[in-house]
């Protein structure tokens, strides 16, 4: 069946199963032996003593690794370009086009992100089977094994203790967390089932296609759950975030909402507005941007980030202002004393009503009880003649919080006009409460006895930019007779109830001989200056006997007053200032060049410029030096303003993919002088690797108020690792070894004598014996892991910080699941 299976694919030109290395090959570090590249010197280099070369190999080791480094840089600032990209899109709901990405965040991490922070890792992989004749080697599989394992445990260990003393990291997103996860633990158990169980030791077309196919299964997941598109990843509002493409208008609108948080401070600059909106409205740096600053950093280039991240710049300067203000605060402060004030401001009786009662509140909190003066006073009603007069004092305390005033209203003979007296609340000596705006109350007495028209004070009301909340006014005229009620509610206009104001509904209520009622109507002013915006204060259903009246807006069966929220004219200036303001901060972490020129100037200058040389330390200055022919090579790279950073990207690539091979030919020289094991090679090979993604990580985790660039990133990297760098290079040798037709006596036959009783013609042999304990301990510590970060999240509000004794516990509790996968890993080589 194999062979008739083979008959649909073409005949190969040559017998390529015969070019094998065999037992009587040399070894790449002996005379006669060669690599793909080195030894440069051919047998007279094989000739040299052991040790000088063994030493000799392992410094260019290391030089090359910073050199991939280096070129990683270049090819995240091409993924930082090409992930950049904007469209214009027409947003439905909001009836007008949006910038938005080409790439969401999510589809970004896991694709062109990964490829970039783990393009060696993968490379080496693809670059090792087709070196080595596409067999595979244990090299690249147990660099991606162990570089799992030291991502996440360093990483989670370094991550619990570097969190600032109290504070915690939590994971916003997870939905996607929980996807990247389960493939980052699912992905390593499907080796071992293709390994051991489906195919031992071999790996077939369907299992090499199935495993780099999952890739993309990973991918839509993440993506649908990034969405909200799955069952229970519904996601929240989105809120406003600062970035490079806000419209003046949000950006006036994120300005003013930042000067109502620090009020305090009506000096602040544009430059510190714009420091505070990266703050507030904080939007999350790339990982590319954290990479790349991790890489610069260990070789004295320009640092993306100096003097810290946008967010902590924020932070920083947002702590400082908040200090300034508690102390104003506690200058100021009146002691909060509870303010006394009449529940409303005016009343109309009739003559009959006999005794009015008017309410006295007491709004705060009475620390002890104390009392308020009161008295009656004429206008042009007279007491004794129209009413009688009354002084004295209301008493407040902690349990009590209202009282009533009586006054009694006394009916005269014949028809009077209608006539009034006042009420008034008098200061006292006692300094433990204040009198509110509503400190007299005005009493009209009128000879009539209806129940009377509900109106507005106006019917058009115009909000200033600056106001939060407004006073509605209801009058009750042509009479106050019974108790009256009615309803109220806003509606939209040209104004969006939620954006530029509160949805309020309610009742409305009048007792016997009240004139007048009101409610508060929140509006929230965002520095709006295109255009005036207006909504509706609707009242309805009234009841008692009452009625609105017809010659205002709404007619006989409403009452309508519009609110006017008026635009800000200064703003639109103010918004062109802060928008040149945060040009400036963007173009400070802008990643990638538009000229060779300025890619040349950043490379031979110590951090990047002239300016920031003067400043440079000696260590600056050592790193520099070290990495200066790696820079200058890098320069050579196309910029990435060419083709959208498409050109910089594949030749980074290229260029890196080239590094790995020197690298591999390395590696061989020195585990062959050495007599080491490829897995043990690979040990040295993973801290060496991985550094640059840690220290991103590391920065991320400690720069950002949530750990979704963190730890987040570490499960989705650990898993497309596998798809990706151990998925497409199998899939492509399982395809090659379909193609041939081997045969007894060639070299295949000889170096996998026990694969070709079962599979003659040849096949993709993968050792399971190699892999299955590094995979069996990597998937025990990932899900020990990520057990502790669910129990962590659960009991401490967050998966890195908190309590620094239960942090530095679970750091060195990761460490030691560290060293148990080195342990088991090796113990089984």
């Amino acid at each position: 069946k194999r062979r008739q299976r083979r008959s649909f694919f073409p005949a190969p030109p040559t017998m390529t199963c015969d070019n094998l290395p065999h037992a009587g090959s040399a070894a790449i570090c002996e005379v006669g032996g060669k690599g793909l590249i080195l030894p440069l010197g051919s047998d007279a280099e094989q000739q040299w003593p052991a040790l000088p070369r063994a030493i000799l190999y392992l410094v260019l080791l290391v030089y090359c690794f910073q050199g991939v480094a280096i070129f990683v840089d270049v090819l995240m600032c091409a993924i930082e370009k090409v992930t950049s990209k904007k469209v214009l899109h027409f947003d439905k709901k909001l009836k007008k086009s949006r910038t938005v990405n080409v790439w969401t965040p999510t589809v970004a991490n896991l694709t062109l992100m990964t490829l970039g922070s783990s393009a060696f890792e993968i490379l080496l992989n693809v670059v090792g089977i087709v070196a080595n004749d596409f067999t595979s080697s244990d090299l690249g599989p147990c660099t991606i094994f162990g570089n799992a394992t030291f991502k996440l445990v360093i990483v989670g260990a370094v991550c619990m203790v570097i969190i600032p003393n109290g504070e915690t990291r939590k994971i916003n997103d997870m939905s996607v967390f929980s996807i990247t996860a389960f493939f980052s633990v699912f992905a390593y158990i499907w080796l071992l089932v293709i390994l051991v169980f489906i195919t031992p030791d071999v790996v077939d077309v369907a299992e090499g296609i199935i495993t780099f196919l999952l890739f993309w299964v990973l991918l839509v997941l993440a993506f649908l759950a990034d969405k909200g598109k799955l069952p229970g990843t519904a996601k929240a509002p989105a809120v406003a975030v600062v970035h490079p493409e806000n419209t003046p208008q949000e950006l006036a609108e994120m300005e003013f909402k930042v000067r109502r948080m620090f009020s305090t401070n009506n000096s602040l600059t544009e430059d510190q507005i714009a420091t505070l909106m990266q703050f507030e409205f904080f939007s999350p740096e790339s990982r590319a941007k954290h990479r790349i600053n991790a890489t610069r950093n260990m070789v004295g280039g320009k640092q993306v980030y100096r003097n810290g991240t946008p967010y902590e710049k924020g932070a920083r300067l947002a702590k400082q202002l908040k200090s300034c203000e508690d102390l104003i605060e506690v200058k100021t402060t009146d002691g909060n004393k509870p303010e006394v004030s009449f529940r409303a401001s005016k009343y109309n009786v009739q003559e009959s009503v006999g005794k009015l009662e008017i309410s006295v509140r007491c709004m705060g909190e009475p620390m002890k009880p104390f009392s308020v003066k009161y008295a009656t006073r004429d206008g042009n009603a007279e007491a004794g003649k129209d009413y009688k007069a009354v002084s004295g004092e209301v008493e407040f305390g902690p349990s009590k919080r209202e009282a009533v005033i009586g006054v009694e209203i006394l009916q005269t003979n014949g028809h009077e006009p209608t006539e009034e007296f006042y009420l008034d609340l008098t200061e006292s000596a006692d300094d433990t409460f204040t009198l509110g705006s509503c400190r007299t109350v005005t009493v009209e007495v009128i000879n009539a006895d209806l129940p009377g028209k509900l109106v507005f004070e106006s019917d058009h009301y115009e909000v200033q930019p600056a106001d939060t909340d407004i006073l509605v006014k209801v009058i009750r005229k042509f009479g106050t007779s019974g108790k009256v009620t009615c309803s109220y509610r806003t509606q939209g206009g040209s104004a969006d109830v939620g954006s530029e104001f509160e949805l309020a509904e309610g009742m409305l209520e009048f007792e016997n001989g009240q004139s007048e009622a009101s409610f508060n109507l929140q509006i929230r002013p965002k520095g709006r200056f295109e255009s005036d915006e207006t909504f509706q204060v609707v009242l309805s259903d009234v009841s008692g006997g009452a009625s609105f009246d017809d010659t205002t807006d709404g007619g006989a069966d409403s009452c309508i007053m519009t609110v006017m929220v008026l635009a800000d004219k200064d703003a639109r200036a103010a918004a062109e200032r802060l928008s040149q303001a945060m040009k400036i901060k963007w173009d400070q972490v802008a990643v990638g060049h538009a000229s060779y020129k300025a890619q040349f100037i950043e490379a031979i200058y110590c951090n990047g410029s002239v300016e920031d040389q003067k400043s440079a330390a000696f260590k600056d200055w050592f790193l520099h030096i070290l990495a200066l022919p790696w820079k200058v090579l890098s320069a050579l790279v196309p910029p990435t303003e060419y083709c959208g950073g498409w050109v910089c990207f594949f030749c980074a690539l290229s260029m890196i993919g080239f590094i790995t091979v020197i690298i591999i030919d390395l590696s061989g020289l020195l585990g062959c002088l050495l007599d080491f094991s490829q897995r043990a090679i690979a040990n040295i090979l993973v801290p060496l690797a991985s550094l640059p993604d840690v220290f991103a990580f590391i920065e991320a985790a400690r720069s950002e108020p949530c750990a979704d660039r963190s730890i987040g990133n570490v499960m989705g990297s650990n898993a497309v690792n596998v798809f990706m760098g151990l998925g497409l290079p199998w899939m492509i040798a399982a395809v090659y070894w379909q193609l041939q037709t081997c045969r007894f006596g060639d070299t295949w036959h000889m170096s996998y004598p026990d694969i070709a009783f079962q599979y003659p013609t040849g096949i993709f042999v993968v050792y399971s014996d190699s892999y299955s304990m590094s995979v069996v301990a990597y998937t025990c510590c990932a899900m020990v892991s990520i057990g502790t970060l669910v129990l962590r999240r659960k009991l401490i509000g967050g998966e890195f910080g908190g309590n620094p004794a239960i942090a530095h516990a679970t750091a060195i509790f990761f460490v030691l699941l560290g060293l148990a996968y080195i342990v088991a890993s090796n113990t089984s080589s």
